[in-house]
């Protein structure tokens, strides 16, 4: 996992270098919000900032984080504070921590800059309820870099309504859910537990929680999204909670996939198109395309480096549900493309498949579900019940729709 961060930093690094290539003073025609590969540049030196920040608490454990986070700061802070920057905190004092999210993370990690603090606090003043309105992660994430940048003001505690009225406080749609509510449950739980390092009083049971994140890892695998899979496994380290033999099993996955390319493809990676290029022009497309997975895989394994938060070594057996994970592969439907797990998952033992089988089925009962094949919904949940895996919100869910469809009289 210190190499994983490492290789993040290194993609930070190439990343700030692309955007500083991409300056019209330097590249002399790229606009000034986009870099010459597509690459929003206020987009990119956040989330770089946010990268730095994850990575702050285990620097002491490899000279070679410390060094590199070092660098990519040095990188990053004139980035952060350019003029456009500066300009747009000065005309747009609603969405004033926005623009300045590298500058409130850089001074938190030691790079302060009293004038922009100055000019941000003016445009702060303008009111807490001052700007759009948003959504509750939005929400979370406001506060959240107001307890990251408080300008010497007490910093402010977590509104714990805003908890739960973030995808943390209501049970998720496991069959129906899309990229983006799964996005919203991962940035709150990000933002709720200050990047894993508070633990924080859930408004639901953990165990509750880690089921919606199964069946949301259940869909980013079966949707071959390497991004949103990462995403969703930072639930387990930020948030404390044991990690679940599907989570086990996801996480070796992407580790996996990482060091077959290099690096973790992101949703827009054309495999294809990169193995047709070389050279410069293969790293180019790789970055543009990859970037940000990379860092989320960086988040992720910084957050898993921490004390007590790493996940097991092997995918453990069930103790229970014998034959439960050939049960489920027997309902998938063969054509089509096969999913990113599928290879993995037959490469487990028997108990192993067994223990991952609840994620199977989410991805099965989902897939049902799109095709509205009733039917299919009815055979997974019988096969659901002979072996035990009813628990979880995507049997429990697929039953409630088998109950709405005699409505329909079909």
């Amino acid at each position: 996992m210190v190499r994983r961060v490492i290789r993040a930093l290194d993609v930070a690094t190439r990343t700030v270098r692309t955007i500083v290539e991409a300056d019209p003073a330097n590249a002399g025609s790229a606009p000034p919000t986009e870099s010459r590969d597509g690459m929003g540049r206020e987009k990119a030196v956040a989330e770089t900032a946010m990268l730095l920040l994850c990575a702050e608490p285990v620097r002491s454990l490899d000279e070679r984080i410390r060094e590199q986070a070092g660098a990519v700061a040095a990188l990053l802070v004139p980035q952060a504070r350019r003029a456009d920057v500066l300009g747009a905190i000065c005309l747009d004092p609603g969405l004033a921590r926005d623009h300045a999210f590298a500058h409130a993370v850089l001074s938190r990690l030691g790079c302060p800059d009293p004038a922009v603090d100055r000019l941000l606090s003016e445009s702060l003043a303008m009111g807490a309820g001052f700007g759009p309105e948003r959504l509750p992660h939005r929400r979370l994430e406001q506060d959240w870099l107001a307890r990251v940048w408080s300008a010497g003001e007490t910093p402010r505690r977590r509104d714990a309504r805003l908890v739960a009225e973030s995808m943390l406080g209501r049970p998720m749609d496991a069959l129906g859910s899309t990229r983006l509510d799964i996005y919203a449950f991962t940035h709150a739980v990000m933002y709720a537990s200050d990047l894993g390092e508070r633990r924080i009083r859930l408004p639901r049971p953990l165990r509750a929680i880690a089921a919606d994140a199964d069946a949301a890892l259940a869909f980013g695998l079966d949707s071959n999204d390497f991004d949103l899979a990462a995403e969703v496994l930072l639930t387990w380290p930020m948030l404390g909670l044991p990690w679940s033999p599907a989570a086990i099993f996801a996480f070796r996955l992407l580790a996996g996939v990482e060091d077959d390319f290099g690096f973790l493809p992101g949703s827009s990676f054309d495999v294809a198109r990169y193995e047709a290029l070389s050279g410069d022009e293969r790293s180019r497309f790789a970055l543009a395309t990859s970037y940000h997975t990379a860092y989320v895989m960086g988040f992720l394994c910084a957050a898993a480096l921490r004390q007590g938060c790493a996940p097991p070594a092997a995918v453990p057996p069930a103790r229970r549900s014998r034959g439960a994970g050939a049960a489920m592969l027997r309902l998938l439907d063969s054509d089509g493309p096969t999913a990113c797990w599928r290879k993995p998952f037959d490469a487990l033992a028997p108990r192993q498949q067994d223990s991952v089988a609840p994620l199977v089925l989410a991805a099965l009962l989902r897939r049902a579900r799109t095709k509205g094949d009733l039917g299919l919904v009815r055979q997974a949940l019988e096969a659901a019940l002979a072996h035990d895996l009813v628990d979880g919100p995507a049997p429990a869910q697929a039953a409630a729709l088998l109950r709405r469809s005699r409505a329909l009289k079909l």
